[in-house]
């Protein structure tokens, strides 16, 4: 068993959290118990253990009996069936969903059903709702009627990384309580109590370092404590340096250097370095783009356009978590990106700019064209543009493949779309601005923007037909594929 779970919150005394901890006082203060709870902060910080000391705190014996129903409650003692059983994860009327896989309005159906069952064993059934914005929107609609008329004898526990995913509906009907990012002081504790757990010796100055090198995370510290007892004896500061690094902000600060000075050779011998001490390719990530916020909030501009070139490659940045996530190579895809921003600094350099990193392009266009832009030029060459924008970006030439330039003013070049969904798509401005860029290499710079044409008849086969028609039409998506594709 991992320290994480081996040390986790076992009593309201025990949450490392102050603010959370004071607001689990109040509550035993009032005596009062609501319906629906959601926990709302990143993950790692003990909303899971949370959850299970509510359960406990209105099933523990001490507090379930008549008699203190609506006076002050108490610590769940630990020893009584109900929180025995509830920290053996075996109580029948304790029951913890997964959202992420139990999404769906059946997942939800099946769950109201069983609410109005009575409890087996325990004074109150707890159903602990973990990741609940995952839920579809029909399945939070039939979770709304069972939270507007809840049995008695149920409390609903709802957790979440991303509340501002969860409908209105569900949150005003729940008790909201927050978890933000730990403070050192608070990561102490909790790595404290692990250590003294264990008989793990371990320096005062090792354990300021580590709680002030993480990132607010219970669970990362305890995996980090657990990783250093197994690598050393007494543990030392320089001990959690040397783990620390995989993560460090030195180590990020070392590849972000490197890029600015378009040193390529030092980028990828940073990351192969990272690689093989077994860095995880999205907690790099993680980091690069927390140094790269601290940068932009801090607004210093230690060099011309210093600030703006950290936005564009926070952008980078985080347009290439999706190609990380499903790459064979999980580095490759992060590698290109600083390999591309290092060469585009040193061309930079090169070129005489000040700017670390390429501009982006001014939207402003001059008052007057020297040269006229020819429609025909522009009708005959379009199959050149979607060449040149294709290795780019697929997805931009894939939505021009089924539009078609209309006409050419001295500002802009109207291109003409035949669905709302393709206009909606080329009218954001990062696939706008990759459009005009490649049509200023071809013809010169000029504006783009898109109107809506009458689509081309596309009469579908009768058997497509056919099938097409079982589906209900009930939903937009269906009724805008029927559309395009002349169902």
């Amino acid at each position: 068993m991992s320290y994480y779970q081996k040390y986790r919150s076992e009593k309201v005394a025990d949450l490392d959290l102050v603010s959370v901890r004071a607001a689990f006082g109040t509550m035993m203060d009032s005596g009062k118990i609501a319906h629906a709870y959601l926990l709302v902060g990143p993950r790692g910080l003990g909303k899971t253990s949370a959850a299970r000391i509510l359960a406990k705190l209105i099933n523990c014996e001490k507090n379930y009996s008549k008699e203190k129903l609506n006076r002050k409650l108490v610590e769940p003692c630990g020893e009584c069936d109900a929180c025995v059983s509830i920290k053996k994860g075996s109580a029948v009327d304790v029951m913890e969903i997964d959202a992420a896989s139990h999404r769906g309005i059946d997942d939800i159906r099946d769950l109201r059903e069983r609410v109005n069952l009575a409890p087996a064993a325990l004074p109150k059934k707890v159903y602990i709702i973990d990741e609940v914005h995952m839920l579809t929107t029909e399945a939070f609609s039939a979770l709304l009627k069972t939270l507007e008329e809840p049995p008695e004898q149920v409390m609903f526990v709802l957790a979440t990384t991303e509340a501002h995913k969860v409908p209105e509906t569900i949150i005003s009907r729940c008790v909201r309580i927050n978890f933000t990012k730990a403070t050192a002081a608070e990561l102490m504790t909790s790595l404290s109590r692990a250590a003294k757990g264990e008989g793990l010796k371990i320096d005062e100055e090792a354990l300021v370092i580590l709680a002030t090198g993480l990132d607010g995370s219970f669970r990362e510290g305890h995996k980090l404590l657990e990783q250093l007892a197994n690598r050393y004896g007494p543990i030392t500061a320089e001990n959690v340096g040397e783990v620390l690094k995989l993560v460090s902000n030195s180590r990020v600060e070392a590849i972000l250097t490197a890029v600015d000075a378009g040193e390529t050779d030092k980028v990828v011998g940073q990351l192969c370095e990272l690689e093989a001490e077994g860095v995880e390719v999205m907690s790099l990530i993680t980091k690069l783009l927390l140094v790269l916020q601290a940068r932009l909030r801090k607004g210093v501009e230690s060099k011309e356009g210093w600030s703006r070139s950290a936005a564009r490659l926070t952008r980078k940045l985080v347009e290439v978590v999706p190609r990380v996530k499903i790459s064979p190579l999980p580095l490759l895809p992060l590698e290109m990106v600083l390999v591309e921003a290092a060469l585009s600094n040193r061309q930079s350099e090169n070129g005489g700019r000040k700017e670390l990193v390429q501009m982006e392009p001014a939207r402003v266009l001059p008052p007057e064209r020297k040269t006229k832009m020819d429609f025909d030029q522009v009708v005959s060459g379009w199959p050149e543009l979607l060449a040149r924008l294709q290795p780019r970006n697929h997805s931009v030439a894939g939505l021009l493949r089924s539009a078609k330039p209309k006409e050419v003013g001295d500002k802009f070049l109207t291109i003409e779309v035949f669905y709302k969904f393709h206009k909606d798509q080329l009218e954001q401005e990062a696939r706008r601005r990759i459009i005009e860029e490649e049509i200023a290499k071809l013809w010169g710079p000029i504006s783009v923007r898109c109107v809506l044409g009458d689509p081309p008849s596309r009469k579908a086969p009768e058997g497509q037909r056919k099938v097409v028609a079982v589906i209900a039409n009930q939903d937009v998506a269906v009724r805008e594929a029927e559309e395009i594709f002349g169902v």
